[in-house]
């Protein structure tokens, strides 16, 4: 069976961690929460004690089948959990994995967390092992409209509240990143106001010392601009993070080559290149103009 990695907490809500479980993907805060409830879901299904196995260099694979039948000392139930940090297994790899349709799996739970591996599902081994008495969880990349689902998701699970322009200073924070917007929302869950609607100036003063936001905050207000707000954000940013040149040139060299393309792309091709550098919502209107930013006869 295959199922999506977002999908993953409610599914073990409500079935049984299988023998074998297999999880990959392109996006690793999915991957990370889809780990975290498989191994809960186990420990719940009373396999209670859990080893872990790294398949770096020296580990033998051909005691992997041992693994699996050996009993436990200090548990009836045991669940391993196999992490894989390569992008291909090699034939010894495979042929392992392989063999362990064979086994029973009477007191024993195999999580595989192999988070690089580049198309398993078209190698033999994975069709082989993985019928449907076991588990594949995937996640994929998140386009923008996949991508503010999730954020809009975990506002509404943290119960947090934000103005349009709140919402969209977020989104450009996040820069399609899911791990850097969870970890806003969460500090966003914390603080004495989170119980507030959010406005765009308070999410701003919340978020203020979190390294990214400073720098797209500089980033936003040069394309907007608003010289007086670039300077008093570069002064504080001098300030207090003498360490944020290099993340500062990133964010300027990004937006002036979103610009160069848009301003020699046609107008029916500008929504591609928005998703390519993964701009959202209002910050479209500010880049889709770059004839007002540049100097004249540019």
């Amino acid at each position: 069976m295959n199922i999506k990695a977002e999908q993953a907490p409610a599914y073990f809500q409500n079935v049984e961690c299988p023998p074998i479980t297999l999880i990959y993907g392109a996006e690793p805060l999915l991957n990370l929460e889809a780990l975290h409830a498989a191994k809960q879901r186990a420990k719940d299904d009373g396999f209670s004690e859990r080893q872990r196995l790294d398949s770096g260099s020296g580990f033998n694979w051909q005691q992997l089948g041992n693994e699996i039948d050996t009993p436990s000392l200090f548990s009836p139930k045991r669940l391993i959990e196999l992490v894989i940090e390569d992008k291909n297994l090699n034939k010894k790899a495979a042929d392992a994995l392989s063999a362990l349709s064979g086994h029973q799996f009477k007191h024993t739970r195999l999580i595989i967390y192999a988070p690089d591996l580049e198309k398993p599902e078209s190698k033999a081994w994975v069709k082989n092992l993985f019928t449907k008495d076991n588990l594949v969880i995937q996640s994929q990349t998140l386009f923008p409209k996949a991508f503010a689902k999730q954020i809009e998701q975990r506002l509404h699970h943290a119960k947090l509240h934000l103005t349009e322009s709140a919402y969209v200073r977020l989104m450009d924070y996040s820069q399609g990143n899911l791990l850097a917007g969870q970890q806003a929302i969460d500090r966003l869950a914390i603080h004495p106001q989170h119980k507030d609607i959010i406005s765009a100036e308070l999410l701003v003063d919340l978020l203020a010392d979190m390294s990214q936001f400073g720098a797209f905050a500089l980033s936003d207000a040069l394309i907007m601009q608003n010289w007086l707000e670039a300077y008093h954000i570069a002064c504080r940013l001098e300030a207090e993070r003498n360490n944020e040149a290099v993340l500062i040139t990133w964010s300027l060299h990004r937006d002036c080559t979103v610009m160069l393309q848009l301003k020699n792309a046609i107008p029916k091709d500008h929504e591609s290149i928005f998703k390519q550098y993964r701009i959202f919502y209002q910050k479209k209107g500010i880049t889709a103009k770059p004839q007002g930013i540049f100097p004249a006869g540019f």
